[in-house]
């Protein structure tokens, strides 16, 4: 079907029409980011479980050299570190783009790097 323009009617926008659709972008984005962050959280714990398991038992293995040990300690907080990231992901309640330089874009800002 053809529309003519010459005789269109333009009907002004409601005022803050601009702004509620950009808050249901906004959501719409927040809920994405959530959806995701519980998807990932889920199959990276599943992953994890076995990784966290071994640790333990290797950083408490009295009969292991220290070294080993501590090593296994370190395996062990790098794993809880990888899953409180995550974790963390499923707490945003803004989304703040962040360029790093990296190849794929932006990433979400998940606050000082000290607490994740």
């Amino acid at each position: 079907m053809r529309v003519d323009k010459s005789s269109a009617m333009v009907v002004p926008m409601p005022e803050g029409a601009d702004e509620e659709a950009t808050r249901l972008e906004d959501q719409a984005r927040l809920d994405g980011v959530r959806l995701a962050a519980r998807t990932l959280e889920h199959h990276l714990t599943n992953h994890l479980t076995l990784t966290v398991g071994y640790a333990e038992l290797i950083a408490e293995d009295p009969e292991l050299p220290e070294r080993l040990r501590e090593m296994a300690r370190q395996v062990l907080e790098s794993a809880q570190a990888a899953v409180e990231s995550v974790r963390r992901m499923r707490q945003v309640d803004t989304v703040i783009l962040i360029d790093q330089g990296i190849p794929g874009g932006p990433l979400i800002e998940l606050g000082p790097r000290r607490e994740w």
